[in-house]
């Protein structure tokens, strides 16, 4: 009885193994012929080439503001990163120097007006007393007590006197006036200590810090002119030749987002940095970017501009013996689908495509998937996306005796 159960399951075993093979090689025979590709057709467009390059956010217009009077740093209400007015303080300077002789010279300015003033009184005293005598002469005159010499000399006295007046008030005025014009002196340079903003914009550097000292030979606050920004990258002579005042240039500032902007190439310059040996190009960003001043960017350049060219996927040219480049294109055969190999000549590089110079025409069927796998004139099968691939996969492992 034992035996006959063994024998039994050894049967079933077979029969199992037998479907299992025949399925195998029912999905073999069903499995379709060729190696599964991808194609693109080729197509005609604007095209050009692209460099990219690492640039830096800058002021348009930085404006260096040099304190004009040295001294110890009082106050400093504003730092980095700050938006000011035309006008607004940037720091104060100590001026307890400069206007170390100021008290003396109000005090001179006081006792000097005073002692002039009392000598302008005296002159005016003697002129009221003058012309009281003369109207008494003039008096006598008409009664005959007094002679016209009397009156020439009255008159006389009168003239004296008031021309005592009119000295008395210029030695005033001038005596004043040039302890006026000392104090003046120091008030101006004392005012020189209260550095302000020349215009409006953002601050872009502090170099000095609060008690510490200011020079007037370096400046103490730089500022972006109107908060205006552009980013500037370099590029070698090549490139720049390439380039011009107006064209288009890719930016990405990544501390504002991962997306690309499309700024505009400004004045390029006449000469090529001393110390680099390479041009620095302004690009103008679009209205509402507003990265912060310092901050990187990837700038990409589009040079050698083509109006109408072909071109395929840059991924689809494969390379031989001599850097020959070559693609395979899908042509129908007596037999099916097979895969061509074209040596083609590539002109402009640009970040994804490749420009056709010869070899192709545009509507051919260009692989851009498998075809590493592919040699003239082997079979294929055009798939279309994910899934297909997937499909043919499992088919090629079916084929294989996998699973």
């Amino acid at each position: 009885m034992k035996s006959k159960r063994i024998l039994a399951a050894v049967m079933a075993a077979a029969l199992l193994l037998g479907a299992g093979c025949g399925q195998q090689e029912e999905q073999a025979e069903e499995a379709p012929a060729g190696t599964a590709v991808e194609v693109m057709a080729v197509s005609s467009g604007p095209m050009n080439a692209e460099y990219s390059v690492t640039g830096k956010v800058v002021a348009v217009n930085e404006v260096q503001v040099f304190p004009l009077l040295a001294g110890q740093v009082l106050t400093l209400p504003v730092k980095e990163g700050d938006k000011v007015t035309k006008g607004q303080v940037l720091f104060t300077v100590d001026t307890s120097t400069v206007t170390s002789t100021l008290g003396a010279l109000q005090e001179s300015y006081s006792a000097t007006k005073a002692a002039t003033d009392s000598a302008i009184s005296s002159a005016q005293i003697g002129v009221q007393q003058a012309q009281q005598a003369l109207d008494n002469t003039k008096a006598l005159y008409e009664v005959g007590a007094a002679a016209a010499q009397d009156v020439t000399r009255a008159e006389q006295a009168l003239a004296q006197a008031q021309a005592g007046v009119a000295q008395a008030q210029a030695q005033q005025s001038a005596s004043l006036a040039q302890i006026q014009a000392s104090m003046d002196q120091i008030n101006t340079q004392a005012s020189l200590g209260t550095v302000k903003a020349p215009c409006a914009g953002t601050i872009t550097a502090v170099n000095v810090v609060n008690g510490g000292m200011a020079s007037s030979a370096q400046p103490g606050v730089v500022i972006a002119e109107d908060s205006k920004v552009e980013v500037t990258a370099s590029v070698a002579e090549d490139v720049f030749a390439n380039i011009h005042e107006g064209d288009s240039a890719g930016v990405v500032i990544s501390v504002l987002s991962d997306d690309m902007v499309q700024g505009t190439i400004g004045s390029l310059p006449a000469a090529a940095n001393l110390q680099t040996s390479l041009y620095d190009i302004p690009v103008q960003l679009p209205a509402g970017t507003n990265p912060p001043i310092g901050s990187f960017a990837t700038v990409t350049f589009y040079t050698a501009r083509r109006s109408d060219a072909l071109s395929v996927p840059t991924e689809a040219i494969l390379t031989g013996s001599g850097d020959e480049r070559y693609v395979f294109v899908v042509e129908d055969g007596e037999e099916g689908e097979t895969a061509a190999r074209v040596v083609v000549q590539t002109g402009l590089v640009s970040k994804t495509d490749t420009e056709i110079v010869s070899g192709l025409s545009e509507g051919d069927r260009v692989v851009v998937k498998g075809q590493s796998y592919l040699s003239d004139g082997a079979m294929v099968r055009v798939v279309t996306g994910e899934d297909d691939a997937a499909d043919d996969a499992t088919d090629d492992a079916v084929q294989n005796g996998e699973g």
